[in-house]
């Protein structure tokens, strides 16, 4: 049921009822981390973020994070990247360290990507389009460095206009998609992170599941503009809190 100010009546009377109740955990990345054992641990802020401790850190020369060492994938660029959220998941379930990552066959991540769904339809993205071009015109000598061109501005924390989803096997714009490092899993703009029940809730004007929806969106998209509803939240259902976006009827 969707939250109406102006109803007596409320069907979710939860202790948060109508408060903003909404926290990205993916807001909450810090510069450095407290950790005094060498995060060998995945507690660590900076591990959790898929980003490789520094020297304002509190781990210092025991530091054993693995995402310190990602030039594997992204090359030695003098600007280290830090895995994106997503692929920093898909990392901790291949590779338990560093030296996990060289069992990871880069050729095969990087087909892994170009076959997935939407890749032959990037023309419009400017940056995937110059690299394909690009691709199929380099030696066999420079195709490594191209491959980790491609990683960084597909699965780096500063990707271009798309992201490699290992959730979906696609690419998704970053301004549509977004990966929760809470829930581990990639969600569209339309759903919100419960700080109170720690858990998403998802953005929708039809009650339909999630693979339904993926059907509708189109048509909710365009429902939405005419009835002026697009964005518009359910409330959590375990507390009763709201996004920054919820609306009424």
């Amino acid at each position: 049921m969707w939250y109406d100010e102006d109803s007596d009546e409320q069907e979710n009377t939860g202790p948060k009822n109508g408060q903003i109740t909404e926290k990205n955990p993916n807001d909450e990345k810090k510069e450095k981390c407290k950790c005094k054992k060498g995060c060998s641990k995945r507690s660590c802020c900076c591990f959790k973020f898929g980003s490789g401790c520094n020297s304002s850190c509190g781990c210092g020369s025991s530091c054993r994070n693995m995402f310190n060492h990602l030039e594997y994938f992204f090359g030695d660029d003098n600007n280290k990247c830090a895995a994106n959220p997503c692929f920093a998941r898909w990392l901790v379930e291949h590779a338990k360290n560093t030296d996990g990552f060289k069992l990871i066959d880069r050729d095969e991540l990087r087909q892994l990507i170009m076959k997935c769904p939407s890749f032959p339809d990037m023309s419009y993205d400017e940056d995937l389009e110059a690299w394909t071009k690009k691709w199929q015109t380099i030696s066999e000598n420079e195709k490594l460095a191209h491959t980790q061109k491609l990683f960084r501005m597909l699965l780096s924390d500063d990707t271009t206009m798309h992201y490699y989803s290992f959730c979906h096997n696609d690419l998704f714009q970053e301004d549509c998609y977004w990966h929760c490092i809470v829930c581990q899993e990639c969600l569209k703009w339309r759903e919100w992170h419960c700080g109170v029940c720690n858990k998403c809730m998802y953005f929708s004007f039809f009650f339909f599941n999630k693979k339904k929806l993926m059907i509708f969106d189109r048509i909710y998209q365009l429902c939405g503009f005419l009835l002026g509803t697009y964005g518009v939240s359910l409330p959590c259902e375990g507390c009763g809190g709201r996004s920054q976006m919820s609306g009424s009827f």
